[in-house]
């Protein structure tokens, strides 16, 4: 992040008369309606802010001033992310009958997809173990 005083770098805003943080919120918001749309034509059972947002990791890991452009505005819903969380939990409380209704297989989703996370964290930490240089021994 920029010292206070200091100004972004223009060439990451649309020129002197769009900010750098305002042209990176129109990139996600763009990359969020790609998303939806997306979701819309192929029926994806996805949200469209997640297709967006893989869209964005799969196009900035070839391209990464697509990153630089989005940090501005990145940056500071990331400082926030806590509020985001606000409404996903409203509406679970709004819905309480509805998810006790549904307890048992939501219990064996998460639990399921736990234990699933789990394995494969562990599976990939030792295929990494083995492929790191043995230490060398002390003496």
């Amino acid at each position: 992040m920029d010292a206070p005083g200091e100004h972004p770098p223009q060439h990451l805003g649309w020129g002197r008369h769009v900010p750098a943080a305002l042209a990176a919120l129109a990139l996600l918001l763009g990359l969020q309606l790609l998303g939806t749309l997306l979701v819309e034509l192929t029926g994806l059972p996805v949200p469209g802010a997640v297709v967006g947002l893989v869209v964005l990791l799969a196009v900035g890991a070839r391209h990464r001033g697509l990153v630089a452009r989005a940090q501005p505005a990145a940056d500071p819903l990331l400082r926030h992310l806590q509020l985001l969380f606000i409404p996903p939990g409203v509406g679970a409380l709004t819905q309480l009958d509805a998810l006790a209704e549904d307890a048992a297989p939501l219990a064996v989703a998460v639990v399921g997809s736990f234990a699933a996370a789990l394995v494969v964290a562990g599976l990939l930490l030792q295929a990494l173990l083995h492929r790191r240089p043995a230490a060398p021994a002390a003496s």
